[in-house]
C-alpha cells in the first residue's frame, strides 16, 4: 500500500512562526532572526536546521503567498489579536502540511459528533493514510500541541482532547484565509456553502 508522504517531525513554537510572519509582512524576514528564535526553544544544530526548515517553508514558501500579500494589511492588523492570528499560523501550517491539514480535519469530523477524542482515534484514521509507523507518531505531537496553543483545541488530560468553544475570530481575513487554506488542500479554486460545513471548519464555527 503507497501511503501518502510525512514531511513534518518537529512542532514549532506559535511565537516563532508569527516572529517570521511579521517580519515577512514587512518585508524584513531574515533567517539569522528566526535562527535566534528557536535556539530558545531548542539544541542541537541538526534540530535548529530541521526546524529553520519548516519555518521557511510555512512562511517563505507557503501556498498562499499570493493571498497573504493581497491582504497584507489587514493581516497585519488581524495577528494583533491572539485568537485570530493562532488560527492565521495554523491556516498557514495547513496549507504548507497535508499532514496537518488532516489531522485537523480528523480532530474536527470526530468532534462533531463527540465532546471528546483521544490521541489512539486521531493515530489510527492518520494511520491509514501515513501507515503506522514512527513517523507518523511523531508528525502528531508535532502538529497537536500547535493546534492547542492556537487555541483551537484543548488538552483535557494526557491524550484526550476537546474542542476550544471559547475560540472567538474578530477579523474577517482570519476565516479568509482559513478557507483558502482548505481550499489549497482540496484542489478548489472556489468554495461552496456545503463545503464551509466540512469538520475542518468546526474550530472557527460559532
Amino acid at each position: 500500500m503507497n501511503y501518502k508522504p510525512i514531511d513534518i517531525n518537529q512542532r514549532i513554537p506559535l511565537n516563532t512562526l508569527y516572529a517570521g510572519l511579521d517580519s515577512f509582512l514587512n518585508g524584513n524576514y531574515s533567517e539569522d532572526y528566526i535562527l535566534e528564535q528557536l535556539r530558545l526553544e531548542f539544541k542541537g544544530e541538526n534540530r535548529l536546521k530541521k526546524s529553520l526548515r519548516i519555518v521557511s517553508k510555512i512562511i517563505l514558501r507557503n501556498p498562499l503567498n499570493e493571498f497573504i500579500l493581497n491582504n497584507k494589511e489587514s493581516i497585519k492588523q488581524a495577528i494583533k489579536k491572539k485568537h485570530d492570528r493562532g488560527v492565521i499560523i495554523i491556516a498557514l501550517l495547513n496549507s504548507s502540511f497535508v499532514f496537518s491539514f488532516d489531522a485537523l480535519q480528523y480532530l474536527g469530523k470526530y468532534l462533531t459528533v463527540q465532546d471528546f477524542v483521544n490521541r489512539e482515534t486521531i493515530n489510527k484514521s492518520l494511520a491509514n493514510l501515513y501507515g503506522g509507523n514512527r513517523a507518523t507518531a511523531n508528525a502528531i505531537d508535532s502538529v497537536i500541541p500547535m493546534f492547542i496553543e492556537a487555541g483551537m483545541i484543548h488538552r483535557v488530560k494526557l491524550g484526550v482532547y476537546e474542542r476550544n468553544t471559547s475560540l472567538q475570530i474578530v477579523s474577517e481575513v482570519t476565516k479568509q484565509i482559513y478557507i483558502e487554506s482548505f481550499k489549497s488542500n482540496s484542489a478548489l479554486d472556489g468554495i461552496q456553502e456545503y463545503q464551509l460545513r466540512d469538520p475542518y471548519f468546526l474550530f472557527i464555527n460559532d
